[in-house]
């Protein structure tokens, strides 16, 4: 099966788009998305939360939650390596795995890597967010990575390209890229229809 990547600048929409067009699907879907943390108003962090009980808020008031993987400025690998492993564990049992996203900071860690790889070639379709590298040269800098995640991102972005579509989305282009997500969600499910007669 096929799968489907979104990139372009931060709050151009992509995860909206994902969360609108997979919302009637998610309970066949697992997978993670990351939620935005705050505290007082102001963003602290982010956290990777799975979709077992469907979408969480894109945003969430600090409260200690689980999977927190930035916190005011620290990084942290291993929630992001936990979130990936089960994504890996549950797809063979879904009909859609979301990740929303990868190629950031993550790109170091074999754990991830390596799980996401098999997360890809394990035939359930898979849908997400690829980090533009316009987005990982800011993390870069906040975080201050090596050189080396420029070239693991660029590995990363040719896999993904050659095992389905990794489309850049703008703010002039946002419907037609919903449309290709829903061609590529009616796809998965006319093709999984057949398989089963």
């Amino acid at each position: 099966m096929p799968h489907i990547f979104l990139q372009g600048r931060s709050g151009v929409g992509k995860s909206s788009l994902l969360r609108e067009i997979f919302m009637p699907h998610i309970a066949v879907t697992r997978g993670f998305v990351v939620q935005r943390l705050t505290e007082n108003g102001k963003k602290i962090g982010f956290r990777a939360t799975s979709l077992e009980n469907g979408f969480p808020p894109p945003t969430a008031e600090y409260a200690g939650q689980p999977g927190i993987f930035i916190l005011r400025g620290e990084f942290f690998i291993h929630p992001l390596e936990e979130a990936v492993l089960r994504a890996e564990r549950e797809c063979r049992a879904c009909k859609f795995v979301l990740l929303d996203e990868i190629g950031g900071v993550e790109l170091r860690s074999s754990v991830f890597m390596e799980s996401l790889e098999r997360i890809l070639s394990s035939g359930t379709p898979v849908a997400g967010v690829f980090k533009s590298r316009e987005n990982l040269e800011r993390a870069s800098r906040t975080f201050g990575l090596e050189r080396a995640y420029e070239g693991l991102h660029a590995e990363l972005e040719a896999r993904l390209r050659r095992g389905g579509e990794l489309i850049t989305v703008t703010e002039q282009d946002t419907c037609a890229v919903r449309e290709q997500l829903k061609k590529f969600i009616m796809g998965v499910s006319l093709c999984q229809h057949s398989l089963r007669k």
